[in-house]
């Protein structure tokens, strides 16, 4: 039989009772407020006396802030903060793409930094710090205006399924106007048109992550691990808009009491007094409500077999939220959560952090600190003895009255006597310097490491100094493998499984400066996860030492050949890693991989190449050959042409010269006739 809402209140209500985290669990609240209070220069329970020194020393966030720069870069130096190892040879390009787009996705789509940079301080100064993976459904909304727009473009964008038309305003002559034509008298009326405001409508879904702040977060007491817990909540503040928005139904959103003032130590700490100040409810709309989000293992279908379920409630009373009248009342497979803990305590879900470590050293500082400084004010101002007999009656208001030179007035001289105080400086100091190594040696985060005292390094050997730097440095790793290992593995597990589950559109991204398409709902359930560290900022001189030695001996092997020891991937491997050492964030500018690089062709057989010599030989030779009979000819004709071109211009000059005598014959005949032809005619005249 199913189980009904009254049950599921009444398991809801006890197992967020009795989590850690909770309102009630005391211990863990005040160590957590505490240790934020001190973090921000605020001692509460080392409130001086009047009138002496109210000087604090900031070893809490001296510590935690010089951590965070080497953790960071731990994790944000390269492209990768997690790798996808494949589970087969045929799984090894699957599992490349999957690693770029889940990582794309984080520090992409989601700020990746920041939400590293967050979680991991909150795990330094707070115990733990938890990170939150869901899918988030939803659409976009873009508002648009047009006007003057004709019919046939305003029913093509109105026609849009995207497209939702919110105003609508037409404008110009009627449709039976326009069917009736017109006169002289009677024009035709002006084309209609439209302006037209709409709301562009697109879904969308993805991927999200966020840092849940301690407080707002609890886990039950039985439990070791996020992921065997039978109970966690993640405690939230919505306004009424969001929840509708939401979907939740709205009648039951605006009957729900608004959230009260922050309830723990821990969230007021956080907080100043301006934070803490609201208008009000008189904007209903914006009145902010207590959400609480359950992931909790019952068996709420009555088989006997309790299944992980979320469930929403809203209020002090844990009133179950509904949509469309149905509880918000869903099963999931794995809690949302990740966390990681800098100091971890076996068998306990909360560990230590580093504040756990160093609020005792701030307190004994600050206390050291305040005494040398009264001290000093107590040398400059010493406590008088005065003798009665001596005093008048101004020489109590001169020596209540501290400047330099004052005149202090007596009846006769000798009556004043200055009470010494002992100078302790020479005793405080050594015992400070003392409390800062003891600080050192907890939490890793050294003077040198920092470069905070130009003096720090001298009279020391550079064994001695490099030893301290690499014990240091140890404790910085072991840390960054701790966060690793645990938390951090944990979340991109979970990313990488809410996107599998989530993401079926097919989607081209951008990934190692080439456009491919990544289909997430084809990818495999990935259990092996290898998280990439990186090293410490101290070792990566060191580190690109050992490259280059290393980057030197593969020439060499490469130099030899027939070997087979070294490939160009091994090389590129090297240089990869020394571009990732120099701070860059991607080695494409610099270096091509040659796995993208086209394919090799094959070395020719060497008696092929022989032949192809021979043959390459003979057709020169042919060619040769051609050209020699080519220029023969050409020469022959040349020769002919101008045996010809010489017998052509003896021809002419033969006609040329038989013309020439031809007339000179005809003249010559002409002059003879002409000559004759009078003595003829003289003859018959007679």
């Amino acid at each position: 039989m199913p189980m009904t809402t009254e049950q599921m209140k009444a398991i809801l209500q006890a197992e967020k009772a009795s989590a850690l985290g909770s309102s009630v669990s005391g211990d863990l609240t005040k160590e957590r407020s505490g240790a934020m209070d001190y973090y921000l220069g605020e001692m509460p329970d080392m409130v001086p006396p009047k009138d002496r020194s109210k000087a604090v020393s900031t070893d809490v966030a001296d510590t935690v802030e010089g951590l965070m720069p080497s953790l960071i870069e731990v994790f944000c130096s390269g492209d990768e903060v997690v790798r996808f190892e494949p589970v087969g040879p045929e799984d090894e390009e699957a599992a490349e793409q999957e690693t770029d787009y889940v990582n794309h996705v984080f520090m992409q789509q989601n700020d990746g930094f920041m939400l590293l940079y967050s979680g991991i301080k909150d795990a330094l100064l707070q115990k733990n710090g938890v990170w939150k993976v869901w899918w988030e459904a939803g659409e976009t909304a873009e508002r648009e205006t047009f006007y003057d727009l004709p019919d046939d473009v305003y029913a093509l964008i109105a026609s849009d399924p995207e497209v939702e038309v919110v105003e609508h305003t037409e404008r110009g002559g009627s449709v039976a106007d326009a069917a009736m034509g017109g006169t002289a008298l009677t024009p035709l009326p002006p084309a209609k048109t439209h302006d037209v405001t709409v709301m562009r409508r697109k879904p969308y879904g993805c991927a999200k992550v966020a840092c849940v702040p301690p407080e707002e977060f609890g886990i039950s007491r039985r439990a070791k691990t996020i992921k065997d817990s039978p109970y966690c909540y993640h405690k939230v503040r919505r306004s009424v808009s969001e929840l509708i928005e939401a979907g939740y139904d709205r009648e039951l959103v605006e009957s729900l009491p608004s959230a009260g003032d922050a309830d723990t130590e821990e969230a007021l700490s956080r907080r100043d007094g301006e934070e803490d100040s609201y208008a009000g409810d008189i904007n209903r709309s914006m009145r902010e409500i207590e959400v609480t989000e359950h992931y909790v293992r019952l068996d709420y279908d009555g088989d006997g077999v309790a299944e992980l379920r979320k469930i929403t409630t809203a209020g002090t009373s844990e009133t179950v939220l509904t949509k469309g009248g149905q509880p918000d009342n869903e099963p999931v497979e794995a809690m949302p959560f990740a966390s990681i803990t800098p100091v971890p305590v076996t068998h306990r879900f909360f560990g230590r952090s580093i504040a756990d470590l160093v609020m005792e050293i701030q307190r004994i500082k600050t206390f050291l600190l305040r005494q040398l400084l009264d001290n000093a004010a107590l040398a400059n101002n010493q406590r008088m003895e005065v003798s009665e007999s001596h005093a008048g009656n101004k020489t109590l208001d001169d020596l209540l009255t501290s400047r330099p030179g004052g005149i202090i007035r007596t009846r006769q001289p000798g009556g004043l006597v200055p009470i010494p105080s002992t100078p302790i400086g020479n005793n405080v100091l050594p015992l400070i310097e003392y409390v800062d190594q003891v600080r050192e040696q907890r939490t890793g985060v050294t003077r040198q490491g920092q470069g905070l005292d130009a003096n720090a390094l001298q009279n020391q050997s550079a064994t001695a100094v490099a030893q301290a730097f690499t014990a240091a440095q140890a404790r910085i790793k072991l840390i960054a493998r701790i966060f690793a290992e645990t938390g951090i593995k944990d979340l991109f597990w979970l990313l990488h499984h809410v996107i599998r589950s989530h993401d079926s559109a097919e989607r081209t991204v951008k990934l190692r400066n080439q456009w491919v398409p990544v289909s997430p709902r084809q990818w495999k359930t990935r259990n092996d996860l290898t998280v990439t560290v990186g090293i410490g900022h101290g070792t990566k001189e060191a580190q690109t030492v050992s490259l280059m030695n290393l980057l030197g001996i593969q020439k060499e092997a490469l130099m030899a050949g027939g070997m087979g020891l070294v490939k160009t991937e091994n090389v590129f491997n090297t240089l990869k890693k020394l571009v990732e050492l120099s701070g860059l964030k991607t080695v494409d500018p610099y270096f091509t991989d040659p796995s993208q690089a086209p394919p090799e062709q094959p070395k020719p057989d060497p008696k092929m190449m022989e032949a192809q010599a021979k043959l390459q030989l003979e057709q020169q030779k042919a060619q040769s050959d051609i050209e020699l009979q080519r220029a023969k000819m050409q020469q022959e004709f040349a020769l002919k042409q101008q045996q010809m071109e010489a017998e052509m211009q003896l021809a002419r000059e033969r006609m040329v010269a038989e013309i020439q005598l031809q007339r000179e014959t005809a003249a010559l005949n002409a002059q003879t006739r002409a000559a004759i032809q009078p003595v003829r005619m003289g003859g018959e005249v007679g």
